[in-house]
């Protein structure tokens, strides 16, 4: 079996070496393959979960042998905007790598924690010159290549549900008991190897789909589409056990809502309650995070269901979305961060010491890594608080550069504007379910995809600016369109496209 897997990634890398924008679509199998794979292995080695990092550096091999340029500064105006602060987070990760193999003496520790914050920063280069090469159909190509296999690995958790015992079916290790609603339930993966990764790919094929179907118009079928899609995501994701996924989608829905109100419609009170909808839907999601993999039990405040209806025992458990809000924010959002520095000082305890993949290593340590579980108090663990708070300020540069890139975009070109919005709102609600869960954030596909997202978004501009290369056309064109009235804001940057 292992010989097989083995000669399958040979042929992939190669592959993706050949033609690195074909490796994209084969970053996205071989990420789905290496579950089940693993699952049927004998003594199902961990290193699989390397197989889709494997094929993507074999990828931007490709492409750099192709001269393909893959410095971040190739992203129109990141010299201007983001490099400062990106920089400078480089070289606390850097610093803190050095601190973790000096303090902890494990290079796996160190070099798990550098896949975690620097794989995706290739990923979002070699997705914007991915973009720049083959357009937004590429864009839309890609998505759905995504959307149609993780859809029918998706399917698989039904298969779960119903009892079939296939070897590739089911989690790896103990899974997740939930005792809940007067049964015990069963969170249920299907083809993944865990439930927290089944739930993440369900909630993004959400946000995929509904951006592909959406187009730049909406109709009624399209809606009808819309719903029958987002209905069955959400049967599949209750059956997860992990109700999170549930407000990923609703945060997704009311920033996309409130950008489209901002900038194309004018509809500034309208844009405000869309918001407001989304800060609740964040707080809510607080609520929801569950801990690692293992044993659990929950309590949704005493609801009850017969033996006989299992799957009405998901939807009460669904349903329950509200009940430990103050709880959840106070544990998973703030103390961690006091946790952190209690524990390991200002300076933290170094890189990867919270990351998935470490806990072995961690444990003969004797690393506590409960701070780890929320995103604010994984960043303050690994990187201290002077990390904490130089991940803050770039994160608030990429806002406002973000900002005035949809200002510049909504006013040349709705269609790739109604794009961008999808992807601002899908990087959206990531940054929510991570500010409070760290769990799915170190698989190396995930942080790929996000990455791809991310790349996808920066290159709008150029896009945008290359379908009418003249500004003064471009404000001709807005203004036939009746964009202008609509845009806040004036565009802050020229738009040029780089090599």
């Amino acid at each position: 079996m292992l010989e097989i897997a083995f000669a399958l990634l040979m042929v992939a890398a190669l592959v993706a070496f050949a033609d690195w924008r074909k490796g994209l679509f084969i970053c996205i199998l071989t990420g789905l393959l290496q579950d089940p794979l693993r699952k049927v292995a004998p003594d199902q080695p961990a290193y699989f979960v390397l197989f889709a990092g494997l094929i993507f550096a074999a990828a931007l091999a490709g492409a750099y042998l192709s001269h393909v340029r893959l410095g971040p500064r190739v992203i129109q105006d990141w010299g201007r905007y983001l490099r400062l602060p990106f920089g400078l987070f480089v070289a606390v990760i850097v610093l803190q790598g050095l601190h973790s193999l000096l303090r902890w003496g494990s290079p796996q520790m160190t070099g798990i924690g550098l896949m975690a914050y620097l794989l995706p920063v290739p990923a979002v280069v070699l997705a914007y010159k991915f973009v720049l090469r083959g357009g937004l159909a590429s864009v839309r190509r890609l998505m759905w290549f995504y959307a149609i296999f993780v859809g029918i690995w998706l399917s698989s958790i039904y298969l779960d549900y119903l009892g079939f015992t296939w070897p590739v079916l089911g989690e790896l290790g103990e899974g997740v008991i939930i005792y809940d609603v007067g049964m015990v339930l069963k969170g249920y993966a299907g083809l993944f190897r865990a439930t927290e990764i089944a739930a993440w790919h369900t909630g993004t094929t959400a946000c995929f789909l509904f951006i592909l179907i959406r187009g730049r118009n909406l109709s009624l079928p399209k809606i009808a589409l819309i719903i029958v899609c987002a209905a069955a995501l959400v049967g599949l994701g209750l059956l997860t056990g992990r109700r999170k996924v549930l407000v990923q989608i609703a945060i997704f829905a009311s920033v996309y809502v409130f950008l489209v109100a901002w900038f194309m419609r004018g509809a500034a009170k309208f844009a405000v309650v869309a918001l407001a909808a989304g800060f609740i839907a964040y707080t809510s999601i607080i609520g929801l995070m569950d801990a690692d993999p293992g044993e659990k039990i929950f309590d949704s405040h005493g609801l009850q269901v017969r033996a006989d209806e299992r799957y009405q025992a998901y939807v009460l458990r669904g349903q329950s979305v509200i009940g430990d809000v103050g709880d959840r924010f106070d544990q998973l959002g703030i103390q961690p961060v006091m946790w952190a520095v209690n524990g390991f000082g200002m300076f933290g305890a170094g890189l990867g010491t919270g990351s998935q993949g470490t806990q072995h290593v961690a444990d003969a340590a004797n690393v506590n890594r409960g701070a780890a579980e929320g995103g604010l108090g994984k960043i303050t663990m690994e990187l201290g608080i002077p990390g904490l708070l130089v991940a803050l300020w770039l994160l608030v540069a990429l806002v406002r550069h973000i900002w005035r890139l949809l200002q510049g975009v909504a006013r040349m070109s709705p269609l790739h504007a109604n794009l961008a919005f999808g992807l601002v709102a899908f990087l959206t609600a990531n940054i929510a379910a991570f500010s409070v869960a760290t769990q799915a954030f170190g698989d190396l596909f995930i942080l790929m995809t996000l990455g791809w997202a991310m790349g996808f978004l920066l290159a709008m501009p150029a896009m945008a600016a290359a379908v009418v290369p003249d500004p003064r056309q471009r404000t001709a064109a807005a203004g036939r369109r009746g964009m202008l009235p609509g845009v806040r804001g004036q565009p802050r940057f020229v738009s040029r496209t780089g090599r």
